[in-house]
C-alpha cells in the first residue's frame, strides 16, 4: 500500500497538474443533483485555466448525458468536453459490427446509444452480438440470469457499455451493466467492456483532447479524480497517471466503519492512490 496524502483542499496541488479527468456520478453529482463543493472546484479550476474533461461510465452518448447535466444545472462552460463509455462503445460497433444484428439487453432509455448506427435490433435467436446497457427491472435479478444462460448457449459476445457493478442514485443502490457482464462470464460467456478502468476509454479521450487542443495530453501533468476504486482509480493506474480518491461516493458505507487503509487492502491490495478527500472540495 502506497503512502496517501489527505487533502483539505485540491487547491494545494493544482500547480502540479494542467489536465483533470473527473468522474461525474459520485463526484460531481449523485444521480439527482450536483454537489455544491464539486461545482466550486470546477469553477476555480477554470479560473486557473486548467483543462477539464468529464468522464463517465454512462451507457449513452455524451450529448444525451449533457442534456441531463444541464437539467441539474451543471453549466457546459465548466468543462472542456465530456466522454462516456457509450461514446467508446458506439465507436467500436461502427468499426466491428457494421450491418450486423444485435440484441439489446437494457432499458429503453439507452436506445440513443445505437441511433444512426448501421445495425439492426432483433431477438436473441437472430442476433450476431448482445449490447448490454443495464437492467430494466432491479428486482427480478433471477430473470436476467436465465436470459444470460440463453445467450451463452448461442455463443454470442456481450458488449458491456457500462463496466460499473453498482451505482448510488440518491440513497438507493442500483445494479449496472457491469454486474450482468460479470455474471455472463461466470456462466462461461465472453464479455467485452467499454469504459473505466479499461484503456479504450482513455485512448478515446486522448484522441478527443488532441483534436480539440491540437496537442497531445501530457500525462505527467494529468490528474484523475473519482470515487470508485475499481474503475476510476484503477483506470488511473492503468494509464500511469496520478489520482485523487473521493471517499464519499460509491464506497462511502465502507469508510464509515473502517479506516481507509484497511478498506483498500480488502478491495484491492495493489491499487495505487496519490491523494484523497472525503468530498471533492477546493
Amino acid at each position: 500500500m502506497n503512502d496517501i496524502l489527505f487533502l483539505t483542499g485540491i487547491k494545494k496541488i493544482i500547480k502540479s497538474f494542467d489536465n483533470y479527468l473527473i468522474d461525474l456520478w459520485g463526484v460531481i453529482h449523485n444521480g439527482i443533483e450536483c454537489n455544491y463543493d464539486a461545482i466550486k472546484v470546477l469553477e476555480n479550476l477554470k479560473k486557473n485555466k486548467k483543462k477539464i474533461i468529464l468522464i463517465s461510465n454512462a451507457p449513452r452518448p455524451h450529448y444525451v448525458v449533457q442534456k441531463f447535466l444541464k437539467k441539474i444545472n451543471l453549466k457546459s462552460s465548466l468543462y472542456d468536453f465530456l466522454v462516456t463509455s457509450g461514446d467508446v462503445t458506439k465507436n467500436y460497433i461502427k468499426r466491428k459490427y457494421h450491418n450486423k444484428n444485435f440484441y439489446h439487453l437494457g432499458p429503453r432509455r439507452d436506445e440513443d446509444l445505437y441511433v444512426n448506427l448501421k445495425i439492426k435490433k432483433t431477438s436473441i435467436n437472430k442476433a450476431d452480438f448482445v449490447l448490454c446497457t443495464g437492467l430494466t427491472n432491479q428486482k427480478k435479478i433471477n430473470n436476467y440470469f436465465l436470459l444470460l444462460k440463453k445467450i451463452k448457449l448461442r455463443y454470442l459476445n456481450l458488449l458491456c457499455a457500462n463496466p460499473d457493478i453498482i451505482v448510488h442514485k440518491g440513497d438507493r443502490s442500483e445494479y449496472c451493466a457491469g454486474f450482468l457482464a460479470k455474471k455472463f462470464e461466470d456462466f462461461g460467456g465472453n464479455s467485452k467492456y467499454f469504459g473505466k478502468p479499461y484503456k479504450n476509454l482513455y485512448e478515446y479521450c486522448f484522441q478527443k483532447f488532441l483534436e480539440k487542443f491540437k496537442k497531445k495530453i501530457n500525462l505527467e501533468k494529468t490528474l484523475v479524480i473519482g470515487d470508485n476504486l475499481n474503475t476510476d482509480i484503477l483506470g488511473a493506474n492503468n494509464i500511469n497517471v496520478k489520482s485523487l480518491f473521493v471517499l464519499g461516493g460509491i464506497h462511502k458505507d465502507q469508510f464509515y466503519k473502517e479506516n481507509i487503509v484497511s478498506v483498500l487492502k480488502k478491495i484491492n491490495k495493489k491499487i495505487r492512490i496519490n491523494f484523497f478527500q472525503k468530498q471533492l472540495i477546493w
